[in-house]
């Protein structure tokens, strides 16, 4: 579908012009997806709005601090439909899939972003969806309450790893700042966020490392998340968000790279750079996102979906 790119003030005149919108994001959401959804249906609130958001599966335990007491309007057929920090409908969950070819407008700030809705506000160089979402509300005139700015928060917070990920900008500093005058309680938030892990995670976390394997002379990390293993810790997709940063923690490793075994039987694979160009690679294999941080879905066994990544990413590595 060709699309036509607009402004977040275009964003903001087309959303005050609707009514009963569907906010969809991808499938297991993360705190962008959640965060941004959360706000900008807030924010439409506000403004008179009929708002439904639509998430998949279980939600880690840290996302009651933004959707506690969130009732969703109901009804039938949406009139109009946002996407938030969705790249390409193929990610959408199964039960969101219909609506594939009928998104009316997409936000979003990843750079590999196909062209699928009616409308698109893509800031490839924004950190996060969330920080694009409030140049929305502001045009909207919407009250930036401290339930908003929470629901910020969780987006930024999360998508820059707490401000310790290269994509961290002077930008979200001030932003940060900002929300905490509205009203974020940090300190709450980064505990419950980062400081904590369900005794599942800790367990799958032991297994997982277990099993680490390490190729290119060390500059090559992959871990493995099988369903066999998520059954005997008794861990929900929430439980191992964010995993696949551990190998690419460990000094040395170049690339990280993260197995995770899906119901269907095939592997959805997370990419973690230091200096190469993560999108790009996954981008071979059907997938995207950003320089440091992306992914894809493979089918295929083990071992030959890790013989063809790391043969990629060793062309890089000049191997």
């Amino acid at each position: 579908m060709e699309t036509r790119k607009i402004s977040p003030e275009e964003a903001a005149q087309r959303l005050l012009a609707a009514d009963n919108i569907l906010i969809l994001t991808h499938k297991n959401p993360d705190g962008d997806a959640i965060g941004s959804a959360l706000a900008i249906d807030r924010g439409l609130r506000q403004k008179g709005k009929h708002c439904r958001v639509t998430w998949s599966g279980e939600l880690a335990s840290y996302f009651s601090l933004i959707t506690e007491g969130y009732v969703t309007d109901s009804f039938e057929e949406p009139d109009f439909i946002l996407a938030v920090d969705l790249a390409n409908t193929r990610l959408l969950p199964e039960e969101t899939q219909c609506y594939a070819d009928r998104v009316d407008m997409v936000i979003d700030h990843h750079a590999t972003s196909v062209e699928f809705a009616k409308e698109t506000l893509l800031e490839a160089a924004a950190s996060c969806c969330a920080e694009i979402i409030v140049k929305v509300l502001i045009r909207m005139e919407c009250d930036i309450t401290t339930e908003i700015a929470n629901c910020v928060y969780v987006g930024l917070a999360t998508d820059t790893g707490c401000f310790r990920y290269s994509n961290t900008t002077a930008e979200n500093h001030l932003l940060a700042a900002k929300l905490v005058t509205l009203g974020v309680d940090i300190a709450k938030f980064n505990e419950q966020i980062f400081g904590q892990k369900s005794r599942a995670r800790v367990e799958i976390e032991r297994r997982v490392l277990a099993g680490m394997e390490f190729t290119a002379g060390g500059r090559i990390c992959i871990i493995t998340v099988t369903r066999a293993m998520l059954e005997e810790t008794r861990c929900i997709e929430s439980d191992i968000e964010g995993i696949a940063t551990i190998p690419k923690a460990i000094e040395g490793v170049e690339a990280g790279i993260t197995l995770r075994e899906q119901e269907n039987g095939n592997w959805k694979i997370s990419l973690r750079t230091a200096t190469l160009d993560a999108a790009e690679i996954c981008s071979l294999f059907g997938g995207g996102g950003h320089r440091r941080a992306a992914g894809c879905e493979c089918s295929g066994t083990p071992f030959e979906i890790k013989v063809a990544l790391v043969a990629a990413i060793n062309k890089r590595l000049g191997e």
